[in-house]
């Protein structure tokens, strides 16, 4: 059951983990069937609970830094190498280690205990989710990056070239 409330910062979990002040974060549909309280067969298994909502985030490290986040926790946010096959793929968002390394069970940033998600003050990352965001792109415009990036994927998983 979703609620408002004080929850604690997360913790670093590893070093050279980073904590990022999230500005935005969207609302994604799995985050809406999270709220209405409806199951996902793909999410649920690979959630910590309690967790803090918002794996589209959009935030400021603390050198001031704007960035987005990529929410995928796979092998190399987790610290194990050799990396599974399909984080050697580079397909991090269908690792076989959720849950393995220094972070709780969770498939990606916003629906794992350990990491805090957009919803909250603050989350935490490592430095390979973080990616800079450039200083004429909008909060508005740059929230919506990971979003834009999942349709890109499919496009490319499904044969499309620029030419589409």
């Amino acid at each position: 059951m979703l609620h408002f409330g004080d929850v604690p910062e997360p913790s670093l979990p590893a070093s050279g983990w980073l904590r990022v002040l999230p500005s935005l974060s969207g609302i994604c549909g799995s985050d809406l069937a999270a709220i209405g309280g409806h199951a996902s067969l793909y999410l649920d298994p690979l959630t910590s609970y309690p967790f803090v909502p918002g794996h589209e985030v959009v935030g400021v490290l603390e050198d001031g830094s704007r960035v987005v986040v990529q929410p995928a926790l796979g092998c190399l946010v987790r610290g194990i190498d050799p990396p599974c096959a399909r984080c050697a793929e580079g397909r991090p968002g269908l690792c076989y280690n959720v849950t393995e390394g220094p972070i709780d069970v969770g498939l990606q940033t916003g629906y794992c205990a350990d990491t805090g998600g957009g919803w909250g003050e603050v989350l935490v990352a490592h430095p390979s989710q973080v990616h800079a965001v450039p200083d004429g792109l909008s909060d508005e415009a740059a929230v919506l990056i990971e979003p834009f990036a999942c349709c890109v994927h499919a496009a490319l998983r499904g044969g499309a070239t620029k030419d589409d």
